[in-house]
Order: C-alpha cells, then sequence, then structure tokens
C-alpha cells in the first residue's frame, strides 16, 4: 500500500479566505485504505468522506467522496496525493476552489 502514514502539508485559499496546515492520515484497514484529513482550524468543522480510493502510477493516491459543512450540505469532491519518498504534494478539488497542498512531508 502507498503513503501509509502520517503527513502534513500547507494551503492557502484566497478565495476562501484560509491558509494554514493540513495533516493526512493514511491506514490500511484491511487491505482497504483509511483516510483521515484534518484541516486547518478555520475549517475544522468540515468533514470529508471518502466514496473511492485508488492507486495511481505506482506512487498515489487518488479518491473522490462528499464534503459535508456545519450546515448539512453535501459538495463533491476529487482528491489526489503524489508521494516521493518522505514528500508528497497533492490538491483538493471541489466545485469553487482546487485547493493546492505544498510543502508536504511525511510527520510519522
Amino acid at each position: 500500500m502507498i503513503g501509509i502514514g502520517k503527513w502534513q502539508g500547507t494551503v492557502n485559499v484566497q478565495i476562501l479566505r484560509f491558509s494554514g496546515d493540513v495533516f493526512i492520515t493514511i491506514e490500511d484497514n484491511g487491505g482497504e485504505y483509511a483516510v483521515d484529513i484534518k484541516l486547518p482550524e478555520q475549517l475544522e468543522k468540515v468533514k470529508l468522506r471518502f466514496d473511492t480510493i485508488e492507486e495511481v502510477d505506482g506512487n498515489g493516491l487518488k479518491g473522490k467522496g462528499k464534503l459535508l459543512t456545519p450546515a448539512g450540505r453535501e459538495l463533491g469532491f476529487e482528491a489526489a496525493v503524489t508521494f516521493d519518498g518522505n514528500e508528497m504534494s497533492g490538491y483538493l478539488k471541489i466545485a469553487i476552489a482546487n485547493i493546492k497542498i505544498k510543502n508536504g512531508h511525511r510527520i510519522a
């Protein structure tokens, strides 16, 4: 399995007026990927639920799912991360923004 561990990166989204650290935990759940993403503090009540996660090109993961807002609204999203040793980059794409994850690195 690819990318198992804990990762940290930064995001800066001017259109939504937030920036900060993103923490991603990737675990093996009986041969399936379990991914937990903690967004910056301004968005801590937003939840991401993956419906699908697949390996891409032997060094990345791509997934789709639903972003759940505190108001109960659901937005579809697509996310992808690419790993290179202890470095990681990626994005989260929702209808109103394409959020790039920069300076990603393994923290555990």
